[in-house]
């Protein structure tokens, strides 16, 4: 092999590793605003799921928080990666 050769091997294999670990973290995709009425309350709760890749699909996490208004829920900020557990 030649000497540039090598250069261009360690970029293929840096590209590949890193592209393994973002899919085994979870590479953060999109997201959705989630509507739920409180039951005997006559309220809606707005949440937000985010959507991760997977090696083996997309997964929606919840961040748990409920807001009164959907602004609130539109400003909580989805993670870069998700958790891999």
């Amino acid at each position: 092999m030649k000497p540039s050769s090598y250069g261009w091997l360690f970029l293929g294999l840096a590209v590949v590793v890193l592209v393994g670990f973002l899919l085994n973290r979870g590479l953060y995709i999109g997201s959705a605003i989630d509507v739920s009425m409180r039951q005997g309350e006559g309220k809606f709760l707005y949440s937000k799921s985010c959507h991760y890749l997977y090696f083996n699909g997309v997964r929606d996490i919840t961040n748990g928080l409920e807001s009164p208004s959907r602004e609130g829920a539109e400003s909580t900020a989805c993670a870069l990666l998700g958790n891999s557990g």
